[in-house]
């Protein structure tokens, strides 16, 4: 028996040197790709240093990076005539979600994502085989690599590279495509429904659309409407705009004033002197700092109605006074005449004349 121990002994000893030496002559590459295939998405090894029996993770993916080209179109009737997989009733005839799921998780609560074995990547990766259904991507692909035909013109084969024309191999088959999410023997009420454009449709389209156009005009006039009341002067305002003055109480040559507009009104009776020395100046009118006749500033010769608000800096002139006997504001020195025009001093324009009308021979309205 101690025979029999000792030679098998030696014959493990001459085998794992025998392994050694044919490791040291023949490349990893297999036994790692079989390490792989086994130990789908986890890691193998940690090399960080470049080698040439051991390929850069890039070019040695855990998954088919073959994709076919074709025209949208072409894919979609693929998916049609594709031979699907048979339906699966019983959950445990799936397939289980850890098989060959690059996705695991691992720890606790904690998502990692492993496709590659952790190698270093070169410097310079090769460029990716499109004549093997390589996905035409990296860090150092260029358009002539992949995108140049002398045939046609680069825009028309750069088109050719939409996402849409690439499929991977076996999308077909194995892509789910649902029709409904709704189990059968659920009532929803598919089967009610009329198709789109079906003749008894019309009606309720019609219906619908001029019901929905109604409520939306309505809803944009009332909304225009309140915006603009909203705007709009109140009562109160109106009724003050409008003032109406019993001129029996003024006397010959005096200065009556009323409120309008929250500013006041001077309401002179003139004197037949007034009236001549404000005709008198007539002929100079166009050289005054802003023309005007007499008449043109008095619809009647005896009454002046002006605004008594100063135009320099809105002073209250004083009447009978200034220079030329008609109103004076001291707080800047501004002469006006017996027609309420500017004729000395820093004013720029007459006293406003405000929108007036005589109803009669004793009354005015101002507004």
């Amino acid at each position: 028996s101690v025979k029999v121990v000792v030679s098998l002994w030696t014959a493990a000893m001459m085998s794992c040197v025998a392994a050694r030496g044919v490791l040291r002559t023949v490349p990893r590459r297999p036994a790692y790709a079989a390490a792989q295939a086994r130990l789908f998405a986890m890691p193998i090894n940690v090399n960080m240093i470049d080698s040439d029996f051991n390929a850069p993770a890039s070019q040695k993916p855990l998954f088919k990076n073959e994709f076919i080209q074709k025209p949208a179109a072409e894919h979609r009737e693929d998916i049609k005539n594709a031979k699907r997989n048979p339906a699966v009733q019983d959950p445990k005839d799936l397939v289980r979600s850890h098989a060959g799921d690059p996705h695991q998780t691992y720890g606790v609560a904690v998502w990692r994502h492993m496709h590659y074995d952790m190698v270093r990547e070169p410097t310079f990766p090769r460029k990716p085989d499109l004549s093997k259904g390589e996905l035409a991507a990296g860090a150092t692909v260029t358009r002539t690599d992949v995108w140049h035909d002398p045939k046609e013109p680069a825009i028309t084969a750069i088109a050719k590279f939409s996402p849409e024309n690439f499929r991977p191999v076996g999308f077909a088959e194995n892509a789910p495509q649902p029709t409904t999410t709704v189990p059968e023997g659920t009532l929803d009420f598919r089967s009610n429904r009329l198709p789109i454009g079906h003749a008894d449709r019309r009606p309720w389209i019609y219906f619908l659309a001029v019901s929905t156009g109604f409520i939306t005009t309505s809803i944009v006039r009332t909304v225009a409407c309140k915006l603009v009341h909203t705007m709009w002067p109140a009562k109160d305002v109106f009724a003050a705009g409008v003032v109406e003055v019993d001129l029996r109480p003024v006397k010959e040559g005096q200065n009556f004033v009323v409120k309008w507009r929250n500013k006041p009104v001077f309401i002179r009776k003139r004197t037949p002197e007034m009236i001549e020395a404000s005709r008198k100046d007539d002929p100079i009118a166009p050289s005054m700092r802003e023309p005007a006749t007499d008449a043109e500033r008095c619809k009647k010769p005896e009454w002046l109605i002006c605004i008594g608000v100063c135009t320099h800096l809105g002073c209250i002139p004083q009447p009978d006074a200034g220079n030329f006997g008609g109103y004076f504001c001291p707080c800047h020195g501004s002469h006006y005449d017996h027609a309420g025009r500017i004729r000395q001093g820093p004013a720029p324009k007459n006293l406003e004349v405000p929108t007036y009308k005589f109803l009669d021979n004793f009354t005015v309205k101002l507004g």
